[in-house]
């Protein structure tokens, strides 16, 4: 594993993309190394996502801004090869431009995602339907408990404080009716205003940090291996959590870009309504710290668990 991926400086060159060229501006490569979870091999899922926002960020005429991102994750990308970001503009109208944007390496196509963004208006229209759902109140863990491994991802990106025990779902204990909650933001400051394409990139890229082991956290199931008492013959055991946990799809919806940043604690709240076929659905949300709804998002997650003897020897 290439070990030099896992040193990021700072947030804002986690996204950081660049032509791949000089004579084709529709190419993009990551400027650094590809960062991945410590101990794994696979590219965080949100660094792609945010990359690929990024190539296409510039591309869009600054008169549009992003609407909704629909992603889809085809192979592992590995640290230590460089991802090429392809951009297509596939419609353009007075109101709205949609863009494509595929990602390869090694000559293999490994995410893709279709873009959309709205103009925005000089002139607000005062006649429109206008809701959002409110910002949840709930009771966190002890404030000296902050947890800076993203959940498992994210680590050295993100920090995060959960919701107290006691109030996640004991009054409604079955896994389609809970919803578990935290507030999240960037571990260092980012040097750009609020609103700014820079904090909506590390927007972007937490939305993957805390979605995919939520199929699990409303079974119950811990993200991390347990490793079990010692056996007769005094060899530790580990209790396999999942065979593969991985994100098929996220798709992102924006509700208010110009509240965005990261340098704030921002509040998320997660449901996981289904899951069957190896497969799980999580819903997310996340305000601002003043409380505006800032994204509503769906993950699919493909779940495999363990089958036989769970446990494997440490």
């Amino acid at each position: 594993m290439d070990t030099k991926a896992q040193a990021i400086p700072d947030l804002e060159q986690t996204f950081a993309v660049k032509p791949a060229s000089d004579d084709n501006h529709d190419i993009f490569t990551n400027v650094n190394p590809l960062w991945c979870v410590p101990g794994l091999n696979a590219v965080y899922g949100g660094l792609l996502i945010s990359q690929a926002l990024n190539a296409v960020m510039q591309r869009v005429s600054p008169a549009f801004v992003v609407h909704s991102m629909h992603c889809h994750f085809i192979k592992v990308t590995k640290v230590g090869t460089p991802v090429l970001y392809c951009v297509v503009q596939v419609s353009q109208g007075k109101s709205s431009t949609v863009y494509t944007v595929s990602a390869w390496q090694n000559d293999q196509l490994v995410f893709t995602a279709t873009v959309s963004f709205r103009r925005l208006s000089s002139s607000p229209v005062e006649n429109v339907l206008r809701h959002a759902v409110p910002k949840p109140e709930f009771a966190l863990h002890d404030a000296s408990e902050i947890h800076r491994s993203g959940g498992g991802t994210a680590r050295s990106l993100l920090e995060f404080r959960r919701e107290a025990a006691s109030s996640i779902g004991n009054s409604n204990p079955t896994p389609e009716s809970r919803y578990i909650r935290r507030i999240v933001r960037a571990q260092s400051t980012l040097d750009r205003p609020s609103g700014s394409n820079e904090q909506l990139l590390a927007l972007v890229c937490m939305t993957d940090s805390y979605c995919a082991g939520m199929v699990g956290r409303v079974h119950g199931i811990s993200l991390y291996p347990r490793t079990s008492a010692s056996s007769k013959n005094g060899t530790s055991k580990v209790q396999v959590a999942y065979k593969t946990l991985s994100t098929v799809a996220h798709t992102i919806h924006f509700h208010n870009v110009d509240h965005v940043s990261v340098n704030h604690w921002m509040t998320e709240e997660l449901h996981c309504p289904w899951a069957g076929h190896e497969r799980g659905l999580v819903i997310s949300r996340v305000w601002s710290s003043d409380g505006v709804l800032l994204v509503t998002c769906f993950q699919e997650v493909l779940v495999r668990l363990p089958q036989g003897n769970p446990t494997a020897k440490l």
